[in-house]
């Protein structure tokens, strides 16, 4: 409360019409540059720039700052109006917008198959309605997930981030100028924007499609722009300090581009990072010409920056298209000239042409002829979605693999109910668990999980028929066996894994347990879409993803202590795809033989843990009860490449779970386990 107080005194009381920022930098249009190529590069392919996505914050920052000194200097001049307002952003957003709509859903009807292109026609309602951002964060995508693949216009999400932002603040910013004065005002934003970047950092650990998608959680990027505007930082008089500042925002945005990764954390406090760059950058220069505001007016960059916007909506169709095509390293350089071709001519020929009211385009023609465009698209969307997508395109043969394939989760293992949630209400009616192997004989092990472990059941089945042997999968999703353990707020997977144990203490007949999950995630606290995945246990004080390690280690400990007496077995993991593939992984092959283009016949995996395979091998390795360890990868991936399709057959359903016909691939790795069973079964 003293640091807002005296941050508070020094805002600035009042300031003139011509304070507020409103000449031409082209040192701004450079940093746009700076902000789309990367964002190119990223997407189509080039390693070497793994952080190049925050160059969307970077947007953020100069489109707040942008708009807000327009909306302040017209308001202290008096010649503010709404009405001009939104026809500049209309002018400057919806024409090139509406044509690479267009553009994107009819190369869908050549590359996409039926429930994607059905998708791409809600994608593009979505954006029409200036909502794709939240269309998004309804569904099961995610920006950096395992479906990013197939979907071409995902990355109008920031559009609709900005659209709101636009339809939104002018009417805030009206109202404050109106009714306070410039102090008062700074400070109301600023408080909004402190709010916004702590909802930002607490729900990116809670819900990070939320704060990755939404604008109260995207909001404060925009106000740090807005803050720029509203001269609340002193005015900088030494060049050598405007350097200095400068060239610290420029170390700031370079440095995260190249250190982010796709499973970083994001965007939480390191989207703070480049916002902060862009905001040094844009203060530095304000008054004093600076070394970067140099280097950013470069003519090449400038001309970058002037056409950042079509050429930020053509490049992820063309990516999304190219790789669908043509998937060969060569792509990567097609798709960034070619997304740049794309963008000069769209810039000159749609963004230039619509940009100012003329004699022979005056306002209502503008509007007729754009609300005709957008008509025409709405509806021809509506068509795909209601006709399904069209399936009439694809062949009646292809879309037989669809059927023969596994696409869905729920065909991964033995059909059958999540142990727990679905037994709960009902109590353990043994004609309600997962039975695996024959039924003739007495149940004699349990596997025991997560959807992981629900996915290699299958192969646990198999080789329980082969050995005479029978027992339960015992799995709940999002659930690995680690007593005492649970996430952050959701005590779903301490009771599961409470009920499974007494279901084992009450089960005599249990004589062998096999712990398998996706132990990856827990450890190293990583989630499914660059979420902390935070796990905690009474012992717990602060969770972090590094304190994960030590919950993990405690959790299997105290698991393997309430087993004492039991046989033990440890399953490996299962190699994770990446996100490459979209959740329907076979659409790619079905695609294939549709198209006829030879794309990701061959395709195999390196599986690449990083750090996490030496961790977990060193946590069980000073785990001092017994237990047996069955490997998963020498099965999947011989040679340390793993094959996604064998013999015409698919091995995954999705980024991380295997089809069945992947899970049957692992019988022999438990086959031995259960025929000893059999032979010798051990006592309690």
């Amino acid at each position: 409360m003293g640091t807002g107080l005296l941050f508070y005194l020094y805002l600035p009381s009042a300031k003139t019409p011509q304070q507020y920022p409103m000449k031409y930098r082209s040192d701004i249009d450079g940093l746009r540059a700076l902000a789309v190529v990367p964002v190119v590069l990223f997407h189509a392919g080039y390693s070497w720039i793994p952080g190049g996505f925050v160059g969307v914050d970077i947007f953020f920052v100069i489109s707040g700052y942008l708009i807000s000194s327009i909306i302040l200097k017209e308001l202290a001049t008096g010649t503010f109006s709404f009405a001009n307002f939104y026809e500049r952003r209309v002018r400057r957003i919806i024409p090139a917008l509406l044509i690479v709509l267009i553009a994107t859903l009819a190369a869908g009807y050549f590359f996409l198959l039926p429930d994607e292109y059905t998708s791409l026609s809600q994608a593009s309602l979505a954006a029409l309605a200036f909502v794709p951002n939240i269309y998004f964060w309804n569904t099961e995508s995610t920006y950096f997930g395992l479906d990013i693949a197939t979907q071409p216009l995902l990355h109008t999400w920031s559009l609709g981030v900005e659209e709101q932002f636009y339809i939104l603040f002018p009417a805030l910013l009206f109202f404050l100028y109106r009714k306070f004065n410039h102090q008062t005002m700074s400070w109301i934003l600023v408080t909004l924007l402190i709010f916004s970047l702590s909802a930002n950092i607490l729900l990116t650990d809670l819900y990070t499609k939320y704060s990755f998608y939404m604008l109260p959680t995207r909001a404060w990027e925009l106000l740090a722009g807005i803050m720029l505007s509203l001269g609340i930082l002193p005015t900088i008089r030494s060049r050598r300090i405007a350097d200095i500042i400068a060239l610290m925002g420029l170390a700031l945005i370079i440095g995260t581009m190249l250190m982010l990764k796709e499973k970083s954390v994001f965007p939480g406090i390191n989207a703070v990072y480049p916002v902060l760059g862009a905001v040094l950058i844009i203060y530095s220069g304000e008054q004093i010409q600076t070394v970067v505001t140099k280097l950013l007016s470069h003519k090449a960059l400038v001309f970058i920056g002037l056409i950042s916007y079509s050429f930020y909506l053509w490049h992820w169709p063309v990516t999304v298209y190219t790789k669908m095509a043509w998937d060969s390293d060569l792509s990567r350089h097609f798709i960034l000239i070619f997304s740049l071709v794309l963008a000069v001519v769209s810039y000159h020929f749609i963004e230039s042409f619509y940009r100012r009211p003329t004699r022979r385009l005056p306002r209502a023609r503008t509007y007729a002829e754009l609300g005709a465009i957008g008509i025409i698209i709405a509806s021809g969307a509506a068509f795909i979605f209601y006709s399904q997508g069209l399936t009439g395109r694809v062949p009646d043969d292809i879309m037989q693999i669809a059927k023969m394939s596994a696409l869905h989760q729920t065909e991964h293992t033995v059909q059958c109910l999540n142990f727990f949630e679905d037994n709960k209400n009902n109590g353990d009616d043994k004609g309600q668990l997962c039975h695996l192997g024959g039924k003739d004989s007495t149940p004699q092990f349990i596997i025991w999980g997560d959807s992981h472990a629900k996915a290699v059941s299958y192969a646990l089945h198999l080789a329980a028929l082969d050995a005479g042997v029978s027992g339960y999968a015992l799995t709940s999703g999002g659930c690995r066996p680690l007593a005492g353990v649970y996430r952050k707020r959701n005590k779903k997977c301490l009771h599961f894994n409470n009920a499974v144990l007494a279901f084992i203490n009450n089960s005599p007949s249990i004589k062998h347990i096999f712990l398998a999950g996706y132990w990856r995630i827990a450890l190293t606290g990583q989630g499914y879409d660059n979420s902390n995945f935070l796990i905690v246990d009474d012992e717990t004080l602060i969770s972090t993803p590094l304190e994960n390690r030590n919950v993990f280690r405690r959790g299997l400990k105290r698991t393997l202590d309430a087993l004492d007496g039991y046989r033990v077995s440890i399953a490996e993991d299962i190699p994770e795809i990446g996100a490459q593939f979209g959740k329907a992984v076979a659409n790619h092959f079905i695609r294939q033989a549709w198209l006829g283009n030879g794309m990701l016949a061959w395709r195999t995996f390196i599986d690449d843990e990083d750090s996490y395979s030496q961790e977990f091998s060193d946590i069980l390795s000073n785990l001092p009860t017994r237990w047996d360890f069955i490997e998963i990868k020498p099965w999947l991936c011989p040679d340390q490449e793993c094959p996604i399709l064998i013999g015409g057959k698919l091995v995954y359903s999705d980024g991380d779970h295997l089809s069945r016909y992947g899970a049957s691939l692992l019988v022999p790795a438990f086959r031995q386990s259960l025929v000893y069973d059999a032979l010798e079964t051990p006592a309690k």
